[in-house]
């Protein structure tokens, strides 16, 4: 595998994948972008399409329970279910509706997103087997599958680059509120229901978490009205990476542009999604752990754990954004890196003890501690991506990181997990152990990675800068 840019000589004239024109002089004036007061209106819009897409999705972790009681399934099933169905439908779809958002107007591909996604929550009510919840997992991956590309395109368009981390990093941590209002409102939802008992209608009796299915799903309501009127589709921003109109690159192009680049993007994708890996093996599984470990109910999990995921999550993506924002306009040109990795270190002997230590109140304080230092890399490290990607590239080249950070986080994340528990421990109480070995490995392995690009990425900066100049 060859170095990809070790001088401005080895890049083509746009940077760009083999074949690809360099941005001719009548492209060159910008559009205006939209003043900063729209822009962070719409980022905080996507920001809330972000959060109600994260309670659909993981609702079903607080959830585990009852539902492996009620439908008979094992730690691996439910495992599944938590990542793999939701990563599959991804893996299908994500690049082909990136391809639409890079060619259409992302607003409707976000909105036809939140019809899917919202559908399928309802769906998984129904659920009366494995099957039926696994597809109703899987058609909700088409949330993620058009939210993340189109709104990582679109906020790329409103904002100047050096401002894109701090904006990308509240998108990016908007997805935590989400995880930890599904374990505040899942929990109290059900907790209600299961005082008021199942409910019978002319569809059948349903269970306590079946119902918190159907109420969750209503949320996308008045979200989609909010969407329709005030995000507004912006001007595509053009640049010195880009081609010009009308000569989009095809999927080709941009894989030559992938493999042309191959020692940064490949060590970036993996190792971003190690470190993703381990916050979604721990994600998935820290509801479980209190209530297995610690006694906890649903109720008092969604009390404790929730409101520690929504302020310590958006934290550390946030302040990695905004950190790295800052380090970039003082000329740290792989800040984004750096301040990922370091964030890891730090983590890193957190995610061992919080498992281990006896007392749920210091586990829980623990558990802080490794949501707000892992998850910087989720806002400072993944807005490397828009930085070094040609503009009509970006949406597809975001679904391509995304499709490997899901089909390895949300996959890999909690089934490593499951595994440790079912097949080497043998014991669902054992679920502590599995926790405090499998996120710290991913996490060195996604440190090694990132390592492994820090030279390859400032080649591709200083070689991409020189053709701007």
């Amino acid at each position: 595998m060859s170095d990809a840019a070790t001088s401005p000589a080895d890049l083509p004239p746009s940077a760009a994948a083999p074949g690809a024109r360099s941005f001719p002089a009548e492209h060159a004036a910008a559009p205006p972008l939209p003043s900063l007061l729209r822009a962070w209106s719409v980022v905080a819009i996507l920001s809330l399409a972000a959060i109600v897409s994260y309670i659909d999705r993981q609702v079903l972790n607080l959830l585990v329970e009852p539902i492996k009681v009620d439908l008979g399934l094992s730690d691996v099933e439910i495992s599944v279910l938590q990542g793999f169905s939701f990563a599959l439908l991804y893996a299908l779809l994500a690049i082909p509706l990136a391809w639409v958002a890079d060619h259409s107007n992302r607003k409707w591909v976000i909105l036809g997103g939140l019809v899917c996604w919202s559908g399928a929550t309802f769906m998984s009510g129904f659920a009366a087997g494995f099957a039926i919840l696994f597809l109703a997992r899987m058609l909700i991956g088409i949330g993620e599958a058009t939210l993340s590309p189109a709104g990582f395109s679109m906020i790329a368009d409103y904002f100047e680059k050096a401002r894109l981390p701090a904006a990308l990093s509240v998108f990016t941590g908007s997805g935590f509120v989400g995880s930890g209002l599904a374990l505040v409102i899942g929990g109290a939802l059900y907790a209600a229901l299961e005082a008021a008992g199942p409910v019978t209608t002319a569809l059948g009796t349903f269970q306590p978490w079946q119902m918190t299915f159907f109420a969750i799903a209503m949320l996308s309501v008045p979200l989609f009205g909010l969407i329709l009127l005030l995000v507004r589709e912006p001007a595509r921003q053009p640049d010195t990476l880009a081609p010009a109109t009308g000569e989009e690159p095809s999927a080709f192009e941009i894989l030559g542009f992938l493999a042309g680049h191959a020692r940064v993007y490949f060590p970036l994708f993996f190792g971003f999604s190690s470190f993703a890996a381990a916050q979604f093996g721990v994600g998935a599984w820290a509801p479980s752990f209190f209530i297995r470990s610690h006694g906890w109910t649903q109720l008092e999990v969604g009390q404790a754990l929730g409101p520690v995921v929504m302020a310590t999550g958006p934290l550390g993506v946030v302040a990695g954004g905004f950190l790295a924002e800052r380090l970039l306009m003082r000329g740290v040109r792989d800040a984004t890196l750096k301040l990922s990795m370091a964030a890891i270190v730090i983590a890193l002997p957190f995610a061992v003890l919080f498992p281990l230590v006896a007392d749920g109140g210091l586990s829980l304080a623990l558990l802080a501690a490794v949501l707000a230092f892992g998850t910087v890399p989720f806002g400072a490290g993944v807005a490397t991506f828009p930085l070094i990607t040609p503009n009509r590239m970006r949406a597809q080249v975001i679904a391509v990181y995304l499709l490997v950070a899901n089909l390895l986080g949300y996959s890999a994340g909690p089934i490593l997990v499951a595994w440790l528990t079912d097949a080497v421990f043998a014991d669902p109480a054992a679920i502590n152990f599995s926790l405090a070995i499998a996120a710290p490995a991913v996490m060195v392995c996604g440190l090694i990675l990132i390592a492994a690009a820090l030279g390859p990425y400032r080649r591709m900066l200083a070689a991409a800068e020189t053709q701007e100049t």
